[in-house]
């Protein structure tokens, strides 16, 4: 099992507010990889601090996304790519479902095409 990495809550997310100024001034896009190097802890002991401090660690990951989001930095393709793999986003798909005869289509179709 992984450790608590900070002493509080507070040092938790400092640490990260840290990590994110430094990126805006590198021009980096934040990750958990890169947070990971610069606390110098492994990934598996950032994701332990869900156990320690949830509240925090939640928020954490609203600040990345936050930043990923909002970002001028990054390409929106590979945003939308980002995105999708690290917080799941996915494309709106709707689905329309039509109570209407054949017949009745046809007559509202042909309806409308009356010039």
């Amino acid at each position: 099992m992984s450790e608590r990495a900070f002493k509080t809550d507070k040092e938790f997310e400092d640490k990260f507010v840290e990590y994110l100024n430094r990126c805006k001034v590198e021009k980096e896009l934040p990750n958990i990889a890169g947070f990971s190097v610069f606390a110098e802890i492994d990934r598996d002991t950032f994701y332990a601090q869900q156990e320690y401090y949830s509240d925090t660690y939640k928020r954490v990951n609203d600040m990345l996304e936050d930043r990923t989001i909002n970002s001028k930095d990054i390409n929106d393709t590979f945003k939308i790519f980002y995105m999708k793999n690290k917080f799941g986003y996915k494309d709106k798909q709707e689905s329309v479902s039509v109570n209407m005869s054949y017949e009745d289509y046809l007559k509202k179709v042909t309806d409308e095409d009356d010039y």
